[in-house]
């Protein structure tokens, strides 16, 4: 009896040993983790209210967060300066603030300051770059969301997969 036990063992781990489970889950909780770095270039005049509204399709998570960035020249090796939104400008003794706000469906970048919005210089208001980060709610802790290459890196996101010009633009 003590034979055909130890056979009977023997058999079933060469058995068990051949089985492999169910692939694991794809993300947390079976979801896909999706990040998104979309690049929008916007001009702010009188005759757009000094801003620009973009969709963002599809809609984002309940959880999601969006950080914007706006293109503030280049570094001494030749990369990219994103500063965070809001970022103050300051000309001639007046204050301004190119900033953002943000929906599950859109995002709205919009000029503001205590001096007319049309005294800025036209150069530093035309056909500047920005950078609208989407976050997965699962990934917001624990990510520097002031500094684009924390985020990219965080994302596992690079220029080549940033979306340029994308969005619809509403006005």
């Amino acid at each position: 009896m003590k034979k055909v036990f130890l056979a009977f063992l023997a058999a079933s781990a060469l058995f068990l040993q051949g089985c492999e489970g169910p692939a694991g889950r794809d993300g947390i909780d079976g979801q896909t983790i999706k990040a998104e770095v979309i690049e929008v270039k916007g001009s702010f005049n009188d005759s757009n209210g000094y801003l620009q509204d973009y969709d963002i399709k599809p809609s984002i998570g309940v959880d999601d967060k969006v950080i914007g960035f706006i293109l503030e020249g280049k570094d001494n090796l030749g990369n990219d300066n994103w500063e965070p939104l809001p970022q103050t400008l300051f000309e001639n003794g007046n204050t301004y603030l190119f900033s953002f706000n943000f929906s599950r469906a859109g995002f709205t970048i919009f000029m503001d300051g205590n001096g007319s919005l049309n005294q800025f210089p036209v150069a530093k208001r035309t056909d500047r770059w920005f950078r609208i980060v989407i976050v997965p709610g699962t990934l917001v802790s624990g990510t520097n969301l002031n500094s684009m290459k924390d985020i990219m890196g965080k994302l596992n996101i690079n220029d080549g997969d940033v979306k340029r010009d994308t969005p619809v633009l509403l006005n």
